[in-house]
């Protein structure tokens, strides 16, 4: 199973007594949801044009552990681009209250299987349903967060499928997306990826955000994905640790 990481720079702090306090508190929380901290502080020295930036890693065992460890309890989650099912039914099983969604009618069957294999049963189990994530059949303000891994380079509008993100998000709330960065050829010899659209372009005039976004360690320690964190630019709440 990939493990999932939580990666936050910080070029400064103006309270440091604030991030402190913070720091007490969510260190232990993340470290009880299975975080392990691989790297806390600033830097000692930066070389040639380097930034002595603030920098926090935290490993977890798992992409959704990762996700659970900043997730309300009983969230409302939605999946785009669910495939067989694998990370919604593990967010599932974290109690959380899920729905996954993928363009093709194959995938949801297959996921509906995967969920309902004997090592399931017993546990909570996400919807699955057939949609697209340019026309979300879901009311205004719906989800406590979106998560999509490796799908958006398949969206035939990433500007409306966006759009359509922010509007089921509900304020203040967070979109996490894992993607082939632009450019990189994920296959020895296969295409690149130069029409891999930037989440930051299709944002704007839309309801989100961009919060960070971090190179991806995956396949194995390949940095060929990114991950990008949106939220509903209503508010603004600050999920990532100090």
């Amino acid at each position: 199973m990939a493990k999932g990481y939580w990666v936050s720079l910080y070029r400064s702090i103006s309270n440091p007594d604030a991030v402190a306090a913070y720091a007490k508190l969510a260190g232990p929380a993340l470290a009880a949801a299975g975080g392990k901290f691989l790297a806390r502080g600033v830097a000692a020295a930066a070389y040639e044009a380097g930034i002595k930036e603030r920098l926090v890693v935290i490993e977890f065992p798992s992409v959704a552990a990762a996700i659970a460890a900043v997730t309300p309890d009983g969230a409302r989650v939605l999946e785009v681009g669910c495939g067989p099912g694998h990370l919604s039914t593990r967010l599932a099983h974290h109690g959380f209250d899920v729905t996954g969604l993928d363009l093709d009618p194959a995938m949801i069957a297959r996921a509906r299987a995967n969920t309902d294999r004997a090592g399931n049963r017993g546990g909570r189990h996400p919807l699955f349903l057939v949609g697209d994530v340019a026309a979300l059949a879901f009311p205004d303000r719906s989800f406590d967060l979106v998560v999509s891994t490796l799908a958006m380079h398949h969206w035939a509008d990433p500007t409306a499928g966006l759009a359509e993100i922010g509007r089921v998000l509900r304020p203040g709330a967070r979109a996490l997306i894992w993607d082939f960065r632009p450019g990189v050829r994920p296959y020895l010899f296969g295409p690149h990826h130069l029409h891999i659209p930037d989440p930051v372009d299709h944002t704007r005039g839309s309801r989100l955000r961009v919060v960070n976004a971090t190179l991806w360690p995956w396949p194995w320690r390949l940095q060929l994905t990114q991950r990008i964190e949106l939220a509903r630019a209503d508010r603004s709440p600050v999920l990532d640790p100090p």
